[in-house]
């Protein structure tokens, strides 16, 4: 007897179609990856090339190189005017090096050798909340890179490409007028705080970080459109904050640290600020895709997480602070701002 399927149990072979790619997730990110490397969308932005010329320019296959063209193209980055001919497309042009919302050296750090190793031990971080990568490597994120040079550069330039976007959006969604003193707290190379301090002539900064990040600073903060106006102090956040800021910022602080190590961080901050002042706190938002796909990779990196606004409200709450305003801003990330209690 010939037994057949109702419409209703008739499997969706399309949905089956889709997990199918969603399963080769890590085969995109690694796409996107050698694409930044290769330096694909910079080759084609100004005019089609073709896949022969591609190769000779990056070294590579022409044949396979068209194969990985071919997936670009599916993927929307780069467009195929002529047979063999690539053109990068307006999606793709976020890969080009100087692009005002650049991702190229962030899709080099994701699809690099030092995430790829942990992530098979997702599954370890699920179950204990704490890093897989510190697990797999025996040391956290920051040292690792410290004695992988290669890693660390291209860590620096993905978060300096991010600053500068993600500093022009702050700038635009909050208003500083008011503030006399800002402190940049885990504030990296000083971009959002040298962003800062050119739109607002009186506004003056302090940027806080470990002290060898600090140093490294200097070249962007200590110019002479900036002299006398910006102090630059190591430490350890964990432990003290400078004091008598008016405006304490968290860009993509919070995410890195463990419920503890937040409220630990807010507390110092709670101490140190003044009477009058605030904290900001910039995360990206929970809820996007990238949100949700980011939120799964601090918990693997640092054991770290993404919060909602009803999450930050509590650890304000439990430091010391009220949530008075939440922001959106033109970049990935909301704003959260808290006054002392």
């Amino acid at each position: 007897m010939t037994h057949t399927m109702s419409p209703q149990s008739t499997p969706d072979v399309s949905l089956a179609q889709q997990l199918l790619a969603m399963t080769l997730g890590v085969a995109q990110t690694q796409v996107l990856c050698v694409a930044a490397q290769l330096g694909l969308a910079d080759l084609v932005r100004d005019e089609p090339k073709t896949v022969e010329v591609l190769a000779a320019a990056t070294g590579t296959h022409a044949p396979t190189l068209a194969r990985l063209m071919g997936v670009l193209v599916h993927l929307g980055l780069f467009a195929e005017p002529a047979p063999g001919q690539f053109l990068c497309t307006p999606f793709g042009a976020s890969l080009q090096t100087e692009a005002p919302y650049s991702v190229r050296h962030y899709a080099m750090l994701m699809g690099g050798e030092w995430f790829a190793q942990a992530w098979p031990h997702l599954l370890q971080s699920i179950q204990t909340e704490t890093s897989a990568f510190e697990s797999v490597v025996g040391m956290n994120v920051y040292r690792y890179l410290q004695q992988h040079p290669t890693g660390g550069t291209v860590l620096q330039q993905a978060m300096s490409d991010l600053s500068t976007q993600e500093g022009l959006a702050i700038r635009e969604a909050y208003d500083f007028t008011s503030c006399q003193t800002l402190v940049d707290v885990g504030g990296g190379r000083g971009g959002l705080l040298a962003t800062l301090l050119q739109a607002f002539p009186a506004l003056r900064g302090i940027l806080f970080d470990v002290p060898s990040v600090v140093e490294s600073a200097q070249a962007v903060l200590h110019t002479d459109a900036l002299q006398g106006r910006c102090q630059l102090v190591g430490g350890d956040f964990l432990v003290a904050v400078p004091a008598g800021g008016d405006l304490y910022v968290l860009k993509r602080i919070l995410i890195d640290r463990t419920d503890d190590e937040a409220r630990t961080l807010l507390t110092n901050i709670r101490h140190a600020v003044a009477p009058q002042g605030r904290v900001l706190v910039a995360d990206p938002e929970s809820t996007s895709l990238y949100g949700k796909l980011l939120d799964m990779f601090m918990l693997m990196v640092q054991g770290g997480r993404l919060r909602t606004n009803a999450e930050v409200q509590a650890l304000f709450t439990q430091t010391g602070f009220q949530l008075t305003r939440a922001m959106e801003t033109r970049s990935a990330l909301r704003l959260l701002e808290g006054v002392p209690v």
